[in-house]
């Protein structure tokens, strides 16, 4: 069945060919939907083979019947509106480009239910997809302390064709770093990337994990800090973070990925006293997402957005400049 000309989204398949994932098979069937949307389905039962529920990594067999109910809804998350004040860059009728703020946490996860960017797209938008109802708009994310510019999504079709670029390394997306050294002037970081086996939180470079692309070139560089901006190819969890550190060049104030304090150690006594100044300034990861560009899923021009140098980045580049004249 053709899905946009099917109201109900209700029908039944038989499968042809074996060995495939059910939500992998039904991703690529409807093309409309999310995995995260096809698991949440079949988790709540919507979706039943051979008039059973399964779970979304059964395997199919060869002339098995798919039942789907894809209009019904699921348990709905608690999710609560909340009138946190957010920059908009960008706004019509199909998606936003917002800026996203340091300290801001993008959706509720491990502990934490309330006071994300969830909460305040519920506030500020009528309409946002629901792919993910945990995550509602919200197409990739950007970490707690990172700041720059993420796209929201209003539907589910404009939400599943921005995936899909993402997914074909379609999108073009620039950062901003301050880091420890001087950097070479240009170079490419690659290597796989995986969780830490002793640390769960965070991730590093591994012979196994998810191969990872960053290209780099360097924008100044004032003794002993540079600045510099990022290419990722890829985009693996932490991966800009995980790739400065495995070349020796961590981010500012990045304690988990060898940005934090102890590394004033490594240069010259003169430098202390200025260095710790910096850091109390920054108290973040100094990192940034400066600009996004994509394919507008309706009108399919292309289109760049830029998100200005934060303030509290300004002020380290000032202090920079000034201290090495």
């Amino acid at each position: 069945p053709k899905m946009n000309e099917q109201k109900d989204y209700q029908g039944e398949i038989s499968v042809v060919a074996s060995g495939e994932r059910i939500d992998v098979y039904l991703f690529n069937y409807f093309n409309l939907f999310s995995r995260t949307k096809i698991k949440n389905h079949i988790k709540n039962g919507n979706i039943l083979v051979n008039e059973n529920i399964i779970s979304p990594s059964y395997i199919l067999k060869q002339n098995d019947k798919i039942a789907f109910n894809l209009g019904a809804p699921y348990k709905k998350s608690t999710l609560e509106p909340e009138n946190i004040k957010l920059e908009i860059i960008y706004e019509d009728d199909f998606l936003a480009i917002i800026n996203k703020p340091s300290g801001l946490v993008v959706h509720p996860g491990s502990g934490i239910s309330s006071g994300t960017l969830a909460n305040a797209l519920l506030h500020k938008f009528n309409n946002l997809s629901k792919i993910n109802e945990y995550a509602p708009g919200i197409v990739h994310r950007l970490d707690k302390e990172t700041s720059g510019l993420m796209v929201i999504a209003k539907n589910d079709e404009i939400h599943a064709n921005l995936s899909k670029q993402f997914e074909e390394r379609k999108v073009r997306k620039i950062y901003r770093a301050i880091v420890w050294g001087q950097i070479k002037n240009q170079g490419l970081i690659e290597g796989n990337i995986a969780r830490n086996r002793k640390n769960r939180t965070i991730f590093s470079i591994q012979k196994q994990g998810r191969k990872s692309i960053t290209g780099y070139k360097k924008l100044n560089y004032f003794d002993p800090l540079s600045y510099v901006e990022l290419y990722p190819k890829t985009g693996r969890t932490h991966q800009i973070r995980v790739h400065l550190n495995s070349i020796s060049n961590p981010i500012i104030c990045d304690t988990s990925y060898g940005g934090g304090e102890e590394k004033i150690k490594s240069f010259h006594v003169k430098h202390t006293k200025f260095l710790k100044k910096i850091l109390k300034s920054m108290q973040r990861v100094a990192l940034h997402a400066y600009s996004i560009e994509f394919i507008h899923p309706n009108t399919y021009e292309k289109n760049k957005f830029v998100a200005p140098i934060p303030k509290d980045f300004n002020y380290i580049l000032e202090m920079l400049e000034n201290n090495n004249d």
